[in-house]
């Protein structure tokens, strides 16, 4: 059986396609928990910056203690791991107050 992820095209958000639309991204939501959408209207430029900072903070604050991970260290040795949280390492929060300034490890530009 052949799996196809969500694709949810944004730009019908803004016209006479937006209850379709509306419908298709509740379905994505409910069904699959993940969609990817195309034509977002974000700067290119912008998510190529977001992306480098992202893995330049992984390289530079995450990467060692990664692989230094209990988790990584039973995968190496053919384990299974069960009831693992697979979340970052860091939570960042906005609503209804932001802790972005508290993450000591986020460069500047990355906050």
């Amino acid at each position: 059986m052949e799996m196809e992820i969500p694709v949810i095209d944004f730009s019908n958000l803004d016209c006479e396609k937006r209850s379709e639309t509306m419908a298709l991204l509740h379905e994505a939501c409910k069904k699959w928990g993940f969609f990817m959408i195309e034509n977002h209207g974000i700067d290119e430029e912008l998510m190529e910056r977001v992306k480098h900072l992202t893995n330049r903070h992984y390289e530079e604050n995450m990467k060692e203690s990664f692989h230094e991970s209990k988790a990584v260290k039973t995968l190496e040795n053919n384990g299974f791991i069960s009831n693992k949280d697979w979340e970052s390492s860091f939570f960042v929060r906005h609503c209804p107050s932001s802790n972005i300034n508290e993450l000591a490890s986020l460069s500047k530009d990355l906050r």
